[in-house]
């Protein structure tokens, strides 16, 4: 590499995140099979399961559905845990959204005003939650479904309560 040429060095990890949709898949599965278990046992009460409809049982065309229900939520999920990463540096906070379009935005040290931590019950017993952090120019970033929330939060205060140096060389 000749020395005219300068790499960009992206600054120290500290934490990379993306949504933790664990507990969110868990119980969007949960509830899918006890409203399939709840209708496939009224249409057994009732009689009506073992009819037949366009060669399949009613009972079938239940299931069948539920199954792309519990599909489509599952899609909702991983697309949405795919599109949104969170990126830590020793100088700031990167939040990248998007699949097709890319959202990018950066928290510098500088521009860091407060942060806020949001656990619902939900989130406390599944150890997950939202991050909220304000910037001094009026923005509002979420990063949602972040994985141990506390811990998280407690390694930005770190990070951006400190203001950064810069050193010449670095890019």
């Amino acid at each position: 590499m000749a020395s005219n040429d300068k790499q960009v060095v992206h600054s120290d990890v500290v934490w990379y995140g993306k949504p933790w949709v664990v507990p969110a898949a868990i119980v969007r599965t949960v509830t899918v099979i006890v409203f399939a278990t709840l209708f496939l046992t009224l249409e057994f009460y009732s009689g009506g399961a073992l009819a037949g409809l366009v060669g399949l049982p009613i009972w079938g065309w239940t299931l069948l559905i539920f199954i792309l229900i519990w599909l489509v939520s599952m899609v909702e999920v991983l697309v949405f845990r795919l599109s949104n990463s969170y990126i830590l540096c020793q100088d700031g906070l990167e939040v990248k959204q998007g699949i097709l379009r890319l959202h990018s935005f950066v928290v510098t040290p500088a521009g860091f005003g407060d942060l806020l931590v949001y656990q619902s019950i939900g989130g406390r017993i599944f150890g997950y939650g939202e991050l909220t952090v304000n910037s001094q120019g009026e923005r509002e970033t979420k990063l949602r479904l972040v994985r141990s929330p506390v811990n998280v939060a407690s390694m930005m205060r770190d990070i951006m309560g400190k203001p950064i140096v810069r050193v010449e060389g670095r890019v």
